[in-house]
């Protein structure tokens, strides 16, 4: 089939820190010219993509509206099997009414919007919405539409993992933007009371308010040995840093579609501890990849009982539920359907 990909111009590809949307969508091209697909990306025209993918630049983050100009002139004069947007819904509008299979993919989870009851209205032809999780498409369906969730993915072979742990001193992680709703001061206090040491990875904002927020209440608690904070990293050191946790804690209040960090995370074997909402509720079975709870003392509680998480049943769950071919092959029934 030809097939087209279209993604929002927020990051160039590839990604090598933060980039969720992007990275899954790098794996599931890869994928698709795998079972011998013809893909088009069109993203952020600072993208540096394989050769065998042919690439349409459609501006950056601030060109908005170039960048839908930019789309609706290539679908006109270009045709494809299929068109599997991960942007902006007004970016069907030129085929809307046409034949061609049309599938879009929202990675997030609050999709009652005015552009999207907007849309809606239009009856769009051979159509679907896909959100990235059950629970997203279960929580609208009262909405119209015709809707076929698709779980992401990742790379069999991306990560790699020890059935054991280095040793008991190993610390709990956490991985995440630097932000009030992302638990990291939950994540503190939960290792402080278990007496567990802790490593805190990612990016700092970039805003005068979100960088005093970081330095007042998390800076303020690294003490360089019992927590650490050791900014954005990337693939490798994810890698290590996982094979050698306890846990990987997600304590997030903020909505989470589906946290692409909790697949890394039992891809190295490593188990997941978060509270029982949003994508983690779908996602984490007790006592076979982690632990969700409800209340603060639920996520006590899993840490003290880490010892009963098997790290190769954590393994063989993603390579069971979660990898990139998986979502490609469910995607590739999508294409092939109709409505």
């Amino acid at each position: 089939m030809k097939i087209l990909q279209i993604v929002n111009p927020v990051i160039p590809f590839p990604v090598t820190t933060i980039g969720g949307t992007e990275r899954v969508v790098s794996y599931l091209i890869d994928e698709l010219i795998k079972d011998g697909h013809e893909v088009t990306l069109m993203g952020h025209s600072d993208s540096i993509v394989p050769a065998r993918v042919k690439f349409i630049p459609i501006g950056r983050y601030l060109e908005q509206e170039n960048t839908v100009k930019t789309i609706w002139k290539h679908l006109l004069f270009n045709k494809y099997d299929v068109i599997h947007n991960h942007g902006r819904l007004i970016y069907f509008l030129p085929l809307i009414w046409s034949n061609v299979r049309k599938i879009h993919t929202f990675h997030m989870s609050d999709l009652e919007t005015k552009s999207f009851f907007r849309f809606s209205k239009l009856k769009a032809r051979n159509f679907t919405f896909s959100p990235c999780g059950r629970w997203i498409q279960d929580k609208t369906k009262h909405l119209m539409g015709n809707w076929a969730f698709v779980n992401n993915g990742l790379p069999k072979d991306l990560y790699t993992y020890h059935k054991k742990i280095m040793s008991e001193d190993s610390p709990l992680i956490i991985i995440c933007r630097m932000g009030k709703k992302k638990g990291v001061l939950d994540a503190i206090k939960l290792a402080k009371i278990t007496e567990r040491n802790l490593i805190i990875a990612g990016k700092v904002g970039d805003y005068p308010e979100e960088l005093d927020w970081f330095n007042k209440y998390v800076l303020s608690e690294c003490n360089g040995s019992n927590i650490k904070f050791i900014g954005a990293i990337n693939d490798e050191q994810k890698n290590v840093l996982l094979n050698s946790a306890l846990a990987l804690l997600i304590p997030t209040i903020d909505s989470e579609a589906f946290n692409t960090t909790m697949l890394e995370a039992n891809a190295c074997g490593c188990p997941v501890i978060s509270y029982n909402r949003f994508c983690f509720d779908e996602y984490i079975i007790n006592g076979v990849n982690g632990f969700k709870g409800e209340t603060f003392e639920d996520l006590i509680s899993a840490v003290y009982n880490l010892n009963q998480i098997d790290r190769q049943i954590c393994r063989a769950f993603f390579e069971r539920n979660y990898t990139a071919a998986i979502m490609a092959e469910n995607y590739t029934k999508l294409y092939k359907s109709r409505v």
